[in-house]
């Protein structure tokens, strides 16, 4: 059961919205009611029902996350985007907050900064992008990130280490606010590691534009890896791992914490 608390530490949340209980036309309609007009229309213009069912999560999430932490009720909390479309809300005072849609999850992650990215991202794209996708992609790699790519064999392997590159890059660009609207291949991460775990929390450090940035990476199945981002401090180890305490949540979870909000 989520309940509201004082904030104390980074908190992520991620949450299917491919669960049976948005199925129910009913339960999806109550939900989607909880939300401002314009948002409702934004989200039943999307197509297919699956994308409407993560957009609506995605709206619920930050609305409970922030609460969560704000200890304010969902309705008086009042959402807005960036020009380049990162969430904010003035109620996060001292607080930072980002989201993340991918295959039919949300994230979140809220920690005390100025600014913090997430993002989600599947080796399924790799699929749909073509067998030669790692051409067609060379201009966003850095040439000591194409290489490392570059020479592995094509598979699920190369795959993952590409879908990783991605995430990390989306992620910082998140961070930033620019989004994908930016040159992505000065974003240089170096040669990573292969790496598969699901259950193992991958931390590393870079410098990009004069900042010292710290990134934390998880598998949350054999398809889907999350990253988070942000400005590294002094406080900061390779031992904590967020990851391994994020929170996840179903729709019908969400809402009954809007039914406790009232």
């Amino acid at each position: 059961m989520l309940a509201q608390d004082k904030f104390h530490r980074p908190m992520i949340l991620v949450c299917d919205s491919r669960s049976k209980f948005l199925d129910d036309d009913f339960q999806f309609e109550a939900l989607l009611r909880l939300l401002p007009l314009q948002t409702q229309r934004r989200i039943l213009n999307k197509k297919g029902q699956d994308l409407k069912k993560t957009a609506l999560c995605n709206q619920l999430l930050q609305l409970c996350g922030i609460s969560m932490v704000t200890n304010l009720p969902t309705h008086a909390l009042k959402l807005e985007l960036s020009p380049y479309g990162k969430p904010a809300c003035a109620a996060m005072t001292g607080l930072a907050f980002n989201m993340s849609n991918c295959d039919g999850r949300t994230a979140m992650y809220i920690d005390a900064a100025s600014s913090v990215g997430i993002d989600l991202a599947t080796t399924k794209d790799c699929n749909n992008f073509g067998d030669d996708y790692l051409n067609t992609f060379k201009a966003i790699f850095s040439p000591e990130e194409f290489s490392s790519l570059n020479q592995m064999t094509p598979g699920w392997l190369r795959d993952k280490k590409f879908t990783h590159y991605w995430s990390l890059k989306e992620a910082y660009t998140k961070f930033t606010g620019t989004g994908l609207n930016c040159e992505l291949s000065s974003i240089d991460l170096g040669a990573l590691e292969t790496w598969t775990s699901v259950d193992q929390v991958y931390t590393m450090f870079r410098d990009i534009d004069g900042k010292r940035m710290v990134f934390q990476s998880k598998w949350l199945d054999s398809k889907v890896v999350i990253t988070l981002c942000k400005l590294a401090t002094p406080q900061d180890d390779c031992r904590i791992q967020l990851l391994n305490n994020s929170i996840e949540l179903t729709g019908a979870e969400l809402a009954v914490y809007f039914d406790s909000t009232k």
